[in-house]
């Protein structure tokens, strides 16, 4: 007796299955930031530009790397760091999560062992290391899910207020 299952039919059931998944799934940007969407209005370029890579002058904010959905999908630092800028899950690697760029997160003070990576806390020049060469304080280099962006001081102005506050 052959109880070996046909290729075509597992093949087949594997398919259905696959697209049943992807039907379900949010493959734009908005569920990898956290529990909210992406705003209709920004308040100031920075957040624009947090949210959407993109400055409101009409200026390219380009970028080199990242890791496959931001190579994919595009997006700005919320794609990643979330739309409340705590983190968010990474994508694909769901059980990767971006690091929080809240206002304590990067400015706060910085201990021993506390999730920093050991470094110290960020000052504006150290954090635009970060964003431009990716780099952190101490001069060690960043994830390479972290893409490299290029802006000019302008856009990096307004950015670097957006997160400052």
């Amino acid at each position: 007796m052959n109880t070996a299952i046909p290729v075509r039919r597992v093949t087949s059931l594997l398919g259905g299955l696959l697209a049943i998944l992807i039907s379900g799934c949010d493959m734009g940007p908005g569920h990898m930031m956290s529990n909210s969407v992406v705003p209709d209005r920004y308040a100031n370029n920075g957040e624009r530009i947090y949210f959407t890579g993109t400055s409101a002058s009409g200026d390219a904010i380009t970028r080199k790397g990242g890791n496959l959905h931001m190579r994919m999908m595009g997006g700005g630092c919320a794609t990643c760091h979330g739309s409340d800028r705590h983190g968010a899950r990474m994508m694909p690697k769901f059980w990767e999560t971006a690091p929080p760029l809240s206002r304590e997160a990067l400015f706060g003070e910085h201990h021993d062992g506390d999730g920093h990576g050991g470094h110290e806390r960020y000052t504006d020049d150290t954090l635009r290391r970060a964003v431009f060469q990716g780099a952190d304080p101490a001069g060690n280099p960043l994830d390479e899910d972290m893409p490299r962006w290029s802006m000019g001081s302008r856009d990096w102005e307004d950015l670097l207020a957006y997160l400052r506050s």
